[in-house]
This record gives C-alpha cells, sequence and structure tokens, in this order.
C-alpha cells in the first residue's frame, strides 16, 4: 500500500509511491518520464508549495477518496470514524507504564461509520450510502480543481519546471458489471474516465501520477487479492489525457468491488 499509517508526513507518502513497485507507464515516453521522476532527488516543499520539487519537475500531492460527504467534503465520516478510532486506542495505551511501547510506534486507525459513541450502539447501514462512484467523482473534481487554480501561482515560482500533480486514492475498484474479466477491469480505471480526466484536458499540469491505495479485486478464491492488471502506480503524460480507450463512464452503474 502506498499510505498505511493514520500519521505518515506528505513526506513519507511520497517517498513510499517513488518507491512503489507495480508502476504503470504505457507509451515510450511516458516511461521515460517515470524513470526520470524515480530517479531524480527530491526537495520537501511543503511549506510554500507545491509540494515537491526537484532540479527538473514540480508535484503537487493531493488525497481522494469515495466517501459520501458533506459541506463540501468537511464533514467526512470516515475521517471521523478513523479519528475516533485513533484516539481510543492513544487512550487505551495511556493506561500502561511509561516505555511500554516504543516510542516510533506507528498505528494503523480504521474507523467503523456505523458506530455511535455517544449511544454505543450501532446503525446498519448500506454501502451504497457510505461510498459510491458519484462521490468518487465529486470528491475528486473539489480536490482537483482547488489545486488547479494554484497552477499559475506555481509556474510563476519555477517556470522551468514540469508540474504534475500526485493523486493518492484511497478509493475501493469500481466496475460498470461484476462479470468483467482482463483488460476491462484494467480499463475501469479512472484515467480511462472522461469524467475525471476533462479537468486536466485545458489545464497547464504536464503530467498525472496516480497512486492506488485501496485497489483491490475480490474472488472466491482470495477475498482481498490485487488483480494482476492492477498498477499500483500509473503516470500519464498530457498526451494521454485522453486516448483511444477513453470514454465518459456511466456513473450510476459503476459498482463497488464491496458491495
Amino acid at each position: 500500500m502506498i499510505k498505511i499509517f493514520t500519521n505518515e508526513t506528505e513526506w513519507n507518502i511520497f517517498n513510499n509511491v517513488l518507491q512503489s513497485g507495480g508502476l504503470y507507464a504505457k507509451s515510450q515516453k511516458e516511461r521515460k518520464l517515470l524513470d526520470e521522476i524515480t530517479k531524480a532527488i527530491w526537495t520537501d516543499n511543503t511549506s510554500t508549495r507545491p509540494d515537491f520539487i526537484s532540479d527538473d519537475f514540480m508535484i503537487e500531492m493531493f488525497e481522494i477518496d469515495d466517501i459520501v460527504t458533506s459541506k463540501k467534503g468537511k464533514n467526512n465520516p470516515q475521517r471521523k470514524a478513523d479519528a475516533r478510532a485513533l484516539r481510543d486506542v492513544e487512550n487505551w495505551m495511556s493506561n500502561y507504564p511509561e516505555g511500554t511501547f516504543r516510542e516510533d510506534l506507528m498505528i494503523i486507525a480504521h474507523g467503523d461509520t456505523r458506530y455511535d459513541p455517544e449511544t454505543d450502539t450501532f446503525t446498519p447501514d448500506d454501502s451504497v450510502s457510505h461510498h459510491n462512484y458519484g462521490a468518487y467523482l465529486n470528491n475528486f473534481t473539489r480536490i482537483c480543481n482547488k489545486h488547479l487554480a494554484s497552477v499559475e501561482a506555481y509556474r510563476k515560482n519555477y517556470h522551468n519546471k514540469k508540474l504534475g500533480f500526485l493523486i493518492v486514492d484511497d478509493s475501493t475498484m469500481y466496475l460498470s458489471k461484476l462479470r468483467v474479466h482482463g483488460r476491462d477491469i484494467f480499463l475501469s480505471l479512472p484515467f480511462f474516465d472522461k469524467n475525471f480526466m476533462k479537468s486536466f484536458i485545458k489545464s497547464d499540469v504536464d503530467f498525472v501520477v496516480w497512486a492506488f491505495n485501496n485497489k483491490y479485486t475480490y474472488t472466491e478464491e482470495n477475498s482481498k487479492a490485487h488483480a494482476p492488471l492492477l498498477p499500483n502506480v500509473a503516470l500519464i503524460n498530457k498526451d494521454n489525457y485522453y486516448n483511444k480507450y477513453s470514454k465518459k463512464f456511466d456513473v450510476k452503474s459503476m459498482i463497488s468491488l464491496e458491495e
């Protein structure tokens, strides 16, 4: 996974991406660009933005998910549940003597959105009300447009560098129908959906690096297995924001493999 621990820094996540296996770049030009990016000497620039810079490149990073939110993304029930779970673990650990746990201990905290701490009860829900493709697209569009608004400033600060966006994607895998195989699974990734990529078509972003943190396929033999055709990280050059496989997905027909 690209991101495992709740308290990982942006710099740590970025380096996880650079060191990840399962890298995908289709064209020779994209493969060369990906090789240059992974071999570059990078500097943490998160205090001033864009987030990371090298001699030839600058990259702005943001995270997206498919969680149904409100208040323009400010009310994210999953993140609230995760924060509550982290606090519970930390409070439990505080009951033990100092030195019981290593100082560099990292905690994975994933909360259950169905749990109400005030009543100590669980409220059943259907997964579609928790996450769906429409929320996935809405969250992406809102966050991506916010970062696109800063592109001019990035160019002004570093006019000689190529600009890329790094998307850390926590959403589940979506398909238009559950009985698909091989290449159809791969072609269901969001960078083939014009609903997503249209944000970049007229932008001044040179490339997109899409890092998948939660794309799994599920089979009877293995309940949580990576599909062999799914990359961990994909690079898309601006020449390929739309390609011969691109199409506008039917948002309402997309089904999460967690259903």
